[in-house]
């Protein structure tokens, strides 16, 4: 299990550092948009929604690496006030319980995906997207993602990482 750990780690930091330029392309088109509508009083009719679905889709493929790294927000008081060897068990606890959670939140979102995947839905706007068809299968991807993470996190001890990669060491 501490391969699949490491690789599943290894995939979910690579997804996480590709999602950077994401952002500075949404940033990038805010700034055209903003430029076009004001300077030359052009709005365009697709920035928007772009924008959206770059943020969107760095937002959703981030779950992993954020997961990975255990970036999150915890309560480390109770850390504190527990104790190290209870705290890793209460760890382990709320791992399994965020993947019960994580397969539920599958299980419910297969469905839309498959729908929309057998008839594409568009936004309806001038510029008219699949961003629904897209969004609804990305997050069954993120979903998934999460998931898979969630598991590698289970079998690889939060004290085991190696904080600039937070690949497991030997």
């Amino acid at each position: 299990m501490q391969g699949f750990a490491q690789v599943m780690g290894r995939v979910s930091i690579f997804l996480g550092m590709a999602c950077g330029p994401f952002y500075l392309a949404a940033i990038a088109l805010s700034v055209y948009e903003v430029f076009m509508r004001y300077a030359l009083g052009a709005p365009t009719s697709w920035t928007s929604e772009t924008i959206m679905m770059l943020v969107a889709t760095a937002w959703l493929m981030c779950v992993g690496a954020v997961t990975q790294q255990r970036r999150h927000i915890t309560v480390t008081t109770m850390e504190l006030l527990v104790g190290q060897k209870l705290w890793n068990r209460l760890t382990k606890v709320a791992i399994l319980l965020s993947m019960l959670a994580v397969l539920g939140l599958l299980i419910t979102l297969w469905d839309p995906m498959v729908k929309v995947l057998t008839t594409m839905q568009t936004t309806g706007s001038a510029f008219d997207p699949p961003s629904p068809t897209y969004i609804k299968t990305l997050f069954v991807l993120a979903a998934g993602l999460y998931f898979l993470q969630l598991l590698a996190n289970l079998v690889t001890p939060a004290k085991h990482l190696d904080e600039p990669t937070g690949i497991a060491v030997e």
